[in-house]
Formats: structure tokens, sequence, C-alpha cells
């Protein structure tokens, strides 16, 4: 693809699997469930190293529809959903609906648009043990949620439901919440311990004291 004229706005128009061949040919693997718009930037980051070592193998044309190509389209015109977590407490969901989901759904009486946390026992589940839902707006594209304590699998999914149906538009790859030392969560200040006199000459109990004391809420 020497000859191609690489831009953002020629980029949104291949699809996912033409965006990994590409990939490819820098020597990138691409995740399966990476996603679309990390892909494109990091096409373009990619583009723009090789045109300065390779002189112009490749090159990023400036037509009208690139002239901001810092500014990330409002729509790719696509219906996902995606997860980041801030932390072992917070999720960042977001998503985007496609132009022709968005004027079917406004064409429905009474439709609300609503995000599905789905709680897995394990990242090899389909089927929530259990989940909750959380009401989103057509006219937002991300939301933080708080995730209960103690579950590890989340999988999150971007539904609409209008009167008495619903329809799963789209779901977001599984994620893993990182779990603490049962020590660390257990620990109580001025709670009995059974530790072996060697283990606490380690110091383990000034350890677990300054992290409850510094850290206990970093995560609320």
């Amino acid at each position: 693809m020497n000859a191609e004229k690489i831009n953002r706005s020629y980029l949104e128009t291949l699809s996912f699997s033409d965006l990994s061949k590409l990939a490819d040919e820098y020597g990138v693997d691409v995740p399966e469930n990476f996603d679309r718009r990390l892909l494109i930037g990091e096409l373009l980051e990619l583009v723009e190293e090789g045109k300065a070592s390779a002189g112009e193998n490749m090159v990023i044309s400036s037509d009208k529809l690139s002239q901001d190509s810092d500014d990330l389209p409002s729509n790719y015109n696509e219906t996902q959903i995606s997860c980041i977590l801030r932390n072992p407490v917070w999720a960042f969901v977001f998503w985007n609906i496609s132009e022709s989901d968005q004027v079917k759904l406004k064409e429905l009486d009474d439709c609300n648009i609503m995000i599905r946390v789905c709680i897995l026992a394990s990242d090899q589940e389909i089927k929530p043990v259990e989940s909750f839902e959380v009401n989103a707006s057509l006219d937002s594209q991300e939301q933080y949620i708080l995730l209960p304590a103690g579950k590890q699998f989340f999988r999150f999914e971007l539904v609409y439901v209008a009167g008495a149906t619903g329809k799963v538009l789209a779901f977001s790859p599984v994620i893993t919440i990182p779990q603490g030392g049962e020590a660390l969560n257990n620990f109580q200040p001025g709670k009995e311990d059974d530790y072996s006199e060697i283990i606490k000459l380690s110091g383990i109990n000034k350890v677990l004291m300054e992290q409850y004391t510094n850290h206990r809420h970093s995560f609320s």
C-alpha cells in the first residue's frame, strides 16, 4: 500500500479486518477486541513514523476532511461499547451508536438507552450470574459506573428498551478486576491477627497499617 495516501478519513472507511491487515504490514499484532478508534490513532502514528524514517513510502494527505485531524470525529458510524478501568471500583464506559441505529431508536416510542452491567463467574462465561442496569442517553457517549465490591469479571452491554421490548445493541469484552490479598482486604486496626512471631518480624503489621491509613480510600 506504499502508493496509497493515508489519512484519518480514509482509515474510517476501512473495516476492522482491513485496519488489522494494514497494522500487520507494520508488524503490529492487533487483538481481536481492540477498540477501532484507538487502532486508527495508532495507524496514523505509524504512518507518520514511517514517513519520517523511510521517506515517501506512505504519505499523509491533508484534504478537507482531515484538516482538523487532531479532533476525533463525533461518530464512527459503528454501534459498539468499550470499558477502561479507572481503578478497581470505577469503570469508564464509552459507546457509540451508528447513524442508522440512531434513526431507528428515535422512531421508537418511549425508548430508553441503558448500560447493563453483567457480573460473570469467569472470563469464559457468557451468561451472567447477576446484572443491573444504569440509565444512559442517546445524547451521551460515556459514563462512569461504580462496580460492586468483591466481584471480579464484568461485561457491559448497550441496551435499548421500548415499552415491553428490549434489545442488546452491543457488548464489551470481559474485564477482570484486580483482586487484593486476603491479608490486606481483611485488615482492620486493633483486630487480632494470627501471624507467627517470625512473620511479624518482617514488619507486615506496619506495612498493612500504612496501606490502610494512606490508601484505603483510594478506590472509593
